[in-house]
């Protein structure tokens, strides 16, 4: 296949430019800031010294209680300043950087397919967070300097805007419990919440992001992002070598950076997990969503119910995870059958450590069916299966992380295209 021999011509190369700078390329331990609340921030008691995360992430997984958290420390002390107690907040400013070069393969069949390959801006995430040592409220903030901005489906042609990402508030009166007010990422999927330093692979499965404009049919995949809400959560696991977390929210159900609700109705996510010594976690989630779409006044009513589960293991270098991830959507409004969306992945890696780097090669298997059931029928040839090969390359103490990765994409008959994939990305963390 012509797709192929480009991918092994350019594999080679791109392999021996990233091993050769391989110092350049590093990561510290744990995921990345913008996700170190796991989408609901557990701030520390006011005698601890550190912002912990809340829903755990991969990175969790190599310690069994999650990666080190950001430090939150107060601002160095001016020898010229006069004597005077500490203030009672604690401030610090934190983001990242990811940036590299994406190409799929184009299809002659299509304009909007592998035509647009270069250099492209991940994300551009800059926050502020802070901590009141005597009550134990924290807060954080981060806009995206790099969201994408499109003009209209299954084409290129759009835009980098700066958007809000977190906008939230938390109060720990206790170990066991805290309230969480403001957007975040709602505690659903766990590759959805995973910070995006601690992922295998440069990008999420196709079951979770989807496919984006210029990769294949534009097509959603199954997330629910940010959320404006309310949510509890304890502080940290609950318990020692065996513990147990869990996360319960009110949310508006019609995603982030929207001024009002979209119907009045609530939406209900819980999440749970249990941590089994430092070497696994088990977790399992629902949510249900109604919600309103269209424009005044032509509005339909749909009432969606998510269910995901999920393993992940990490055991002297090996990084294993698998998730699988169903929605069932209801349309009251027009009587259509209910439509159901099924997604599931299974990856594992294996990390080698080198003097002076960390290398993990890694493989992915990918499922997303967006029309499992439903529609009428016809709708098989929606389906999708990718298997993406890569390798991560990152240090053991700097906050530089690269992703080298390949995906041969798999659609049905009659939507069957040439547009395997290649990513090379670079993430820089402060």
């Amino acid at each position: 296949m012509p797709s192929n021999r480009r991918f092994f011509a350019v594999l080679p190369l791109a392999c021996a430019l990233l091993l050769a700078n391989a110092p350049a390329f590093a990561s510290r331990d744990g995921e990345g800031p913008e996700d170190v609340n796991r989408g609901a921030a557990a701030p520390v008691p006011a005698a601890q010294t550190q912002l912990p995360s809340a829903p755990p992430a991969e990175g969790k997984a190599q310690s069994g209680k999650g990666p080190a958290p950001d430090s939150l420390q107060p601002a160095p002390i001016d020898p010229n300043a006069p004597d005077k107690p500490p203030g009672p907040w604690d401030f610090s400013l934190y983001g990242y950087l990811r940036a590299g070069y994406d190409q799929t393969f184009a299809d002659e069949r299509y304009d909007f397919i592998g035509r647009n390959n270069g250099f492209v801006l991940d994300a551009a995430r800059l926050g502020a967070q802070g901590r009141n040592r005597t009550y134990g409220v924290t807060f954080r903030i981060s806009i995206e300097g790099a969201s994408d901005v499109l003009t209209a489906p299954n084409t290129p042609l759009g835009s980098l805007s700066v958007r809000l990402r977190d906008a939230f508030g938390r109060w720990d009166p206790g170990s066991f419990f805290g309230v969480q007010v403001g957007q975040f990422k709602a505690p659903f999927q766990e590759e959805e919440l995973r910070g995006t330093q601690s992922l295998l692979f440069a990008s999420r499965a196709v079951g979770v992001e989807g496919v984006a404009p210029g990769r294949g049919f534009q097509l959603p995949g199954i997330q629910l992002d940010r959320q404006l809400g309310v949510m509890i959560s304890p502080i940290k696991p609950i318990g020692g070598d065996v513990a147990v977390s869990y996360y319960m929210m009110v949310m508006n159900g019609n995603g982030s950076n929207q001024l009002l609700d979209d119907n009045g109705k609530v939406g209900l996510v819980a999440r749970t997990e249990l941590d089994i010594l430092t070497y696994a976690r088990i977790g399992a989630a629902v949510f249900r969503n109604e919600r309103t779409v269209g424009a005044p006044p032509n509005l339909y009513n749909e009432d969606d119910l998510g269910l995901t589960g999920d393993v992940s293991v990490n055991v002297a270098g090996l990084e294993a995870f698998g998730a699988v991830t169903r929605v069932r959507t209801v349309f009251p409004t027009v009587g259509t059958d209910a439509r159901v969306q099924l997604a599931f992945h299974g990856q594992a890696g294996y990390r080698f450590e080198l003097e002076h780097v960390q290398i993990t090669p890694a493989y992915r298997y990918a499922y997303f069916h967006p029309w499992q059931g439903g529609g009428g029928g016809g709708f098989d040839g929606f389906k999708l299966q990718y298997h993406t090969f890569g390798v991560r390359v990152a240090h053991p103490k700097l906050p530089v992380t690269a992703w080298l990765n390949y995906t041969l994409t798999g659609e049905e008959a009659g939507r069957k295209l040439t547009n395997d994939r290649i990513e090379i990305l670079g993430q820089v963390t402060f």
